[in-house]
Protein backbone atom coordinates (compact mmCIF):
# COMPACT_ATOMS: atom_id res chain seq x y z
CA UNK A 1 0.00 0.00 0.00
CA UNK A 2 1.31 3.42 -0.96
CA UNK A 3 2.17 5.65 1.98
CA UNK A 4 0.24 8.88 2.37
CA UNK A 5 1.95 12.25 2.13
CA UNK A 6 1.50 12.70 5.88
CA UNK A 7 3.24 9.41 6.62
CA UNK A 8 6.06 10.29 4.25
CA UNK A 9 6.51 13.65 5.97
CA UNK A 10 6.59 11.97 9.40
CA UNK A 11 9.12 9.41 8.17
CA UNK A 12 11.26 12.17 6.70
CA UNK A 13 11.08 14.10 9.99
CA UNK A 14 12.25 11.03 11.92
CA UNK A 15 15.17 10.51 9.55
CA UNK A 16 16.17 14.17 9.78
CA UNK A 17 16.02 14.01 13.60
CA UNK A 18 18.23 10.92 13.59
CA UNK A 19 20.71 12.66 11.30
CA UNK A 20 20.71 15.70 13.57
CA UNK A 21 21.41 13.57 16.65
CA UNK A 22 24.16 11.71 14.80
CA UNK A 23 25.71 15.00 13.71
CA UNK A 24 25.61 16.31 17.29
CA UNK A 25 27.25 13.14 18.59
CA UNK A 26 29.93 13.41 15.91
CA UNK A 27 30.56 17.00 16.95
CA UNK A 28 30.91 15.93 20.60
CA UNK A 29 33.29 13.14 19.65
CA UNK A 30 35.42 15.42 17.48
CA UNK A 31 35.95 17.69 20.49
CA UNK A 32 36.23 14.89 23.04
CA UNK A 33 38.37 12.25 21.34
CA UNK A 34 40.81 14.44 19.43
CA UNK A 35 43.22 17.28 20.06
CA UNK A 36 44.05 18.90 23.40
CA UNK A 37 41.18 17.27 25.30
CA UNK A 38 42.35 13.74 24.48
CA UNK A 39 45.94 14.61 25.41
CA UNK A 40 44.79 16.04 28.74
CA UNK A 41 42.81 12.88 29.53
CA UNK A 42 45.79 10.69 28.61
CA UNK A 43 48.12 12.86 30.71
CA UNK A 44 45.86 12.59 33.78
CA UNK A 45 45.73 8.80 33.49
CA UNK A 46 49.44 8.21 32.87
CA UNK A 47 50.57 10.58 35.63
CA UNK A 48 48.05 9.15 38.11
CA UNK A 49 48.90 5.53 37.28
CA UNK A 50 52.64 6.22 37.64
CA UNK A 51 52.20 8.27 40.81
CA UNK A 52 50.04 5.78 42.68
CA UNK A 53 52.06 2.78 41.54
CA UNK A 54 55.22 4.43 42.88
CA UNK A 55 53.34 5.41 46.05
CA UNK A 56 52.43 1.76 46.66
CA UNK A 57 56.06 0.73 46.17
CA UNK A 58 57.38 3.45 48.48
CA UNK A 59 54.72 2.75 51.10
CA UNK A 60 55.54 -0.97 51.13
CA UNK A 61 59.32 -0.88 50.76
CA UNK A 62 60.57 2.44 52.11
CA UNK A 63 58.21 3.27 54.98
CA UNK A 64 59.22 1.45 58.15
CA UNK A 65 57.61 2.04 61.53
CA UNK A 66 60.26 1.85 64.28
CA UNK A 67 59.38 0.67 67.76
CA UNK A 68 59.76 4.07 69.37
CA UNK A 69 56.74 5.34 67.41
CA UNK A 70 54.45 3.30 69.61
CA UNK A 71 54.78 1.44 72.88
CA UNK A 72 53.55 -1.81 71.34
CA UNK A 73 55.33 -3.94 68.74
CA UNK A 74 56.52 -2.36 65.52
CA UNK A 75 53.43 -1.30 63.58
CA UNK A 76 54.40 -3.00 60.35
CA UNK A 77 54.58 -6.41 62.09
CA UNK A 78 51.05 -6.25 63.45
CA UNK A 79 48.49 -8.57 61.96
CA UNK A 80 47.39 -7.35 58.52
CA UNK A 81 50.41 -5.16 57.89
CA UNK A 82 49.82 -2.04 55.83
CA UNK A 83 46.88 -3.70 54.07
CA UNK A 84 44.72 -3.01 57.12
CA UNK A 85 44.60 0.73 56.35
CA UNK A 86 41.81 2.01 54.13
CA UNK A 87 44.25 4.65 52.88
CA UNK A 88 46.58 2.00 51.48
CA UNK A 89 43.74 -0.03 49.97
CA UNK A 90 42.46 3.16 48.34
CA UNK A 91 45.85 3.87 46.72
CA UNK A 92 45.77 0.35 45.26
CA UNK A 93 42.28 1.03 43.90
CA UNK A 94 43.45 4.32 42.36
CA UNK A 95 46.45 2.64 40.72
CA UNK A 96 44.23 -0.10 39.28
CA UNK A 97 41.62 2.36 38.03
CA UNK A 98 44.03 4.73 36.28
CA UNK A 99 45.93 1.79 34.78
CA UNK A 100 42.68 0.40 33.35
CA UNK A 101 41.72 3.88 32.11
CA UNK A 102 45.14 4.30 30.50
CA UNK A 103 44.81 0.89 28.83
CA UNK A 104 41.44 1.98 27.45
CA UNK A 105 42.98 5.21 26.14
CA UNK A 106 45.61 3.19 24.27
CA UNK A 107 43.80 0.04 23.22
CA UNK A 108 40.11 0.88 23.62
CA UNK A 109 37.77 3.68 22.66
CA UNK A 110 36.43 6.78 24.39
CA UNK A 111 33.80 7.50 21.75
CA UNK A 112 30.41 8.72 22.99
CA UNK A 113 28.06 6.22 21.40
CA UNK A 114 24.91 4.17 21.97
CA UNK A 115 26.71 1.04 20.80
CA UNK A 116 27.74 -1.63 23.29
CA UNK A 117 30.92 -0.75 25.17
CA UNK A 118 33.94 -3.02 25.43
CA UNK A 119 34.63 -4.99 28.59
CA UNK A 120 37.64 -2.75 29.23
CA UNK A 121 35.57 0.41 29.09
CA UNK A 122 32.71 -1.01 31.18
CA UNK A 123 35.28 -2.12 33.77
CA UNK A 124 36.84 1.35 33.80
CA UNK A 125 33.48 3.04 34.34
CA UNK A 126 32.40 0.62 37.07
CA UNK A 127 35.64 0.86 39.06
CA UNK A 128 35.56 4.65 38.97
CA UNK A 129 31.90 5.04 39.89
CA UNK A 130 31.75 2.33 42.57
CA UNK A 131 35.19 2.48 44.17
CA UNK A 132 37.72 5.03 42.91
CA UNK A 133 35.69 8.25 43.25
CA UNK A 134 33.69 7.60 46.45
CA UNK A 135 36.44 5.88 48.43
CA UNK A 136 39.02 8.53 47.46
CA UNK A 137 36.76 11.28 48.80
CA UNK A 138 35.83 9.22 51.84
CA UNK A 139 39.51 8.81 52.71
CA UNK A 140 40.46 12.41 51.90
CA UNK A 141 37.66 14.16 53.76
CA UNK A 142 37.61 11.79 56.76
CA UNK A 143 41.38 12.00 57.21
CA UNK A 144 41.71 15.77 57.01
CA UNK A 145 38.69 16.47 59.19
CA UNK A 146 40.06 14.26 61.99
CA UNK A 147 43.60 15.51 61.37
CA UNK A 148 42.58 19.15 61.78
CA UNK A 149 40.53 18.32 64.87
CA UNK A 150 43.17 16.19 66.65
CA UNK A 151 45.90 14.69 64.50
CA UNK A 152 47.11 12.27 67.21
CA UNK A 153 43.88 10.33 66.74
CA UNK A 154 44.71 9.43 63.15
CA UNK A 155 48.27 10.47 62.22
CA UNK A 156 50.53 10.95 65.28
CA UNK A 157 53.18 13.65 64.98
CA UNK A 158 55.91 11.04 65.48
CA UNK A 159 55.07 9.66 62.01
CA UNK A 160 56.30 12.85 60.32
CA UNK A 161 59.87 11.59 60.59
CA UNK A 162 59.20 8.37 58.69
CA UNK A 163 56.16 9.18 56.52
CA UNK A 164 57.18 12.01 54.16
CA UNK A 165 54.83 14.91 53.57
CA UNK A 166 54.64 14.28 49.82
CA UNK A 167 53.49 10.69 50.43
CA UNK A 168 50.94 11.88 52.98
CA UNK A 169 49.43 14.25 50.40
CA UNK A 170 49.61 11.64 47.67
CA UNK A 171 47.55 9.11 49.63
CA UNK A 172 45.22 11.55 51.40
CA UNK A 173 44.85 14.50 48.99
CA UNK A 174 45.87 13.60 45.44
CA UNK A 175 43.52 10.61 45.37
CA UNK A 176 40.55 12.99 45.49
CA UNK A 177 42.03 15.73 43.30
CA UNK A 178 42.90 13.32 40.49
CA UNK A 179 39.48 11.68 40.74
CA UNK A 180 37.92 15.11 40.22
CA UNK A 181 40.22 15.83 37.26
CA UNK A 182 39.26 12.48 35.78
CA UNK A 183 35.58 13.28 36.27
CA UNK A 184 35.95 16.37 34.07
CA UNK A 185 38.14 14.83 31.36
CA UNK A 186 36.77 11.30 30.97
CA UNK A 187 33.20 10.65 29.79
CA UNK A 188 31.49 7.72 31.41
CA UNK A 189 28.07 6.24 31.95
CA UNK A 190 27.44 5.21 35.54
CA UNK A 191 26.38 1.61 36.15
CA UNK A 192 22.85 0.79 37.23
CA UNK A 193 22.05 2.23 40.66
CA UNK A 194 21.69 -1.21 42.26
CA UNK A 195 25.01 -2.44 40.82
CA UNK A 196 26.92 0.65 41.92
CA UNK A 197 25.41 0.90 45.40
CA UNK A 198 25.78 -2.84 46.04
CA UNK A 199 29.46 -2.77 45.06
CA UNK A 200 30.24 0.31 47.13
CA UNK A 201 28.45 -0.82 50.29
CA UNK A 202 29.83 -4.36 49.99
CA UNK A 203 33.38 -3.06 49.83
CA UNK A 204 32.95 -0.90 52.92
CA UNK A 205 31.25 -3.67 54.90
CA UNK A 206 34.02 -6.10 53.97
CA UNK A 207 36.56 -3.53 55.12
CA UNK A 208 34.82 -3.18 58.49
CA UNK A 209 34.85 -6.98 58.86
CA UNK A 210 38.56 -6.89 57.99
CA UNK A 211 39.14 -4.25 60.69
CA UNK A 212 37.55 -6.58 63.25
CA UNK A 213 39.63 -9.53 62.06
CA UNK A 214 42.77 -7.43 62.54
CA UNK A 215 41.51 -6.39 65.99
CA UNK A 216 40.88 -10.01 66.96
CA UNK A 217 44.31 -11.32 65.96
CA UNK A 218 46.46 -8.29 66.86
CA UNK A 219 44.64 -7.02 69.93
CA UNK A 220 44.65 -3.47 68.55
CA UNK A 221 42.26 -1.39 66.50
CA UNK A 222 43.60 -0.14 63.17
CA UNK A 223 43.24 3.53 64.09
CA UNK A 224 43.98 5.17 67.48
CA UNK A 225 40.58 6.88 67.34
CA UNK A 226 38.83 3.50 67.59
CA UNK A 227 40.80 2.73 70.74
CA UNK A 228 39.54 5.77 72.65
CA UNK A 229 35.89 5.75 71.56
CA UNK A 230 33.29 3.91 73.67
CA UNK A 231 31.79 0.95 71.84
CA UNK A 232 28.54 2.73 70.93
CA UNK A 233 30.35 5.68 69.31
CA UNK A 234 32.84 3.29 67.70
CA UNK A 235 30.14 1.43 65.81
CA UNK A 236 28.30 4.63 65.04
CA UNK A 237 31.51 5.87 63.45
CA UNK A 238 31.96 2.68 61.43
CA UNK A 239 28.35 2.86 60.28
CA UNK A 240 28.91 6.50 59.38
CA UNK A 241 31.94 5.45 57.32
CA UNK A 242 29.69 3.25 55.19
CA UNK A 243 27.04 5.96 54.92
CA UNK A 244 29.58 8.61 53.97
CA UNK A 245 31.06 6.38 51.27
CA UNK A 246 27.56 5.87 49.86
CA UNK A 247 26.94 9.62 49.97
CA UNK A 248 30.17 10.16 48.02
CA UNK A 249 28.90 7.66 45.44
CA UNK A 250 25.71 9.64 44.91
CA UNK A 251 27.63 12.93 44.76
CA UNK A 252 29.84 11.43 42.06
CA UNK A 253 26.83 10.25 40.08
CA UNK A 254 25.14 13.66 40.28
CA UNK A 255 28.31 15.56 39.33
CA UNK A 256 28.98 13.19 36.43
CA UNK A 257 25.43 13.69 35.12
CA UNK A 258 25.84 17.47 35.35
CA UNK A 259 29.29 17.62 33.74
CA UNK A 260 28.34 15.31 30.89
CA UNK A 261 24.66 16.26 30.61
CA UNK A 262 24.81 17.26 26.90
CA UNK A 263 26.39 13.95 25.88
CA UNK A 264 24.13 11.87 28.11
CA UNK A 265 21.07 13.70 26.82
CA UNK A 266 22.08 13.02 23.21
CA UNK A 267 22.60 9.33 23.96
CA UNK A 268 19.20 9.11 25.65
CA UNK A 269 17.47 10.80 22.72
CA UNK A 270 19.19 8.55 20.19
CA UNK A 271 18.21 5.42 22.13
CA UNK A 272 14.58 6.62 22.16
CA UNK A 273 14.73 7.21 18.40
CA UNK A 274 16.17 3.76 17.85
CA UNK A 275 13.23 2.30 19.73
Amino acid sequence: MTKSKKQLRELQAVREAEKAHTAQLNTCNDAYTRGAFSYLRFLVHILAAAQFTYGIYYYLVKVHFPKHVNEEDELKTRWGGKFKYLTFLDVIIQAIYHSVALANDIFGSNVVSTESKSVLRRTRDYIFATFAFPIAHNVCISFWVIYLYERELIFPEALDAIFPSWLNHMVHTNVALLAIMDMFTCFRQYPSRIAGVTGNVSFMLLYIIWVHIVRYFSGHWVYPLLEVLPWALRYLMLLGLVGFSLACYFVGEVVNNIVWSPELKLLKQKKIKQG
